[in-house]
């Protein structure tokens, strides 16, 4: 970043500081959507009952650079949309997908790389996407990896004259890694970005199965008309980088292979 860029940045931060205060409803306090029921993002940790992960100390860490506190609103994920529109809450932050569909009614800074991967046991048998046909393949019903599931099996299976995959629903992420140890399917689908903190924490006890299904980004989400508010949080995600805590925080969940790419010197993204 050259430093004619980084006063630029500076003064614009400055210019929409005041700003900020006026765009949250509750001065010194950012308050954030999160749904956490999504390790390593977030999530109640099991002894303490705590809200943790990543995005709970990356936005506890943006908010203390804004100078204010970050207040966590618990939402359903149905809810999320509507919570940040009615005022209710000042922004997302909760593994929330930036999608074309969703972009008519918010504004989104993407803060991590992700993508549909599938999970097979690593004693398992499974070696090819094509060894799946015919089996059960779980995946959150809430998300959209359902349909990414059904293209995988068309191309695969169906369109190769093999019996297709078999889409079993689950409640979360947890209800599809629990079918999967109990053998009850023979693959799952979940978030890139959460693969490799469940495979250090199982021990191995999974593995990937090819590459992606698709590339897709996480992002804070803003209501519209907030550009203020959207514009300091993209600066306190700057200093972030900057000074290595957002590579620090990554590093401690074991996203280091979510991360988003450097900048470039004006502050774009190759």
């Amino acid at each position: 970043m050259t430093s004619k860029f980084r006063t630029l940045l500076s003064l614009t931060a400055c210019l929409l500081l005041g700003q900020v205060g006026a765009a949250l409803a509750s001065p010194g306090v950012l308050r954030i959507s999160v749904n956490p029921i999504y390790p390593p993002l977030e999530f109640r940790d099991p002894v303490t009952d705590r809200l943790t992960g990543f995005d709970i100390d990356f936005g506890n860490a943006l908010a203390a650079r804004m100078g204010v506190k970050a207040q966590w609103v618990e939402t359903a994920f149905p809810q999320m949309i509507p919570s940040v529109q009615s005022g209710r809450t000042d922004m997302i932050l909760s593994g929330f997908s930036d999608r074309p569909e969703r972009r008519a009614f918010l504004d989104f800074l993407d803060y991590l790389k992700s993508g549909a991967q599938v999970l097979v046991l690593s004693q398992g048998d499974v070696q090819s996407p094509e060894m799946l046909c015919g089996q059960k393949v779980a995946a959150s019903r809430a998300t959209s990896f359902p349909n990414m599931i059904r293209q995988w099996s068309h191309d695969h299976c169906e369109a190769q004259g093999r019996p297709g995959m078999v889409f079993y629903p689950s409640e979360s992420g947890a209800d599809a890694r629990i079918q999967l140890l109990q053998g009850r399917v023979a693959a799952m689908v979940q978030g890139g970005e959460t693969v490799g903190y469940f495979i250090d924490i199982t021990h191995h006890a999974f593995r990937r199965l090819g590459n992606p299904l698709s590339n897709m980004l996480l992002s804070m989400a803003f209501p519209k008309g907030h550009a203020a508010l959207e514009a300091q949080v993209a600066h306190a995600f700057a200093d972030l980088r900057a000074d290595g805590t957002y590579a620090r925080l990554l590093q401690r969940w074991s996203l280091q292979d979510a991360a988003l790419p450097d900048t470039d010197s004006d502050g774009s993204t190759p």
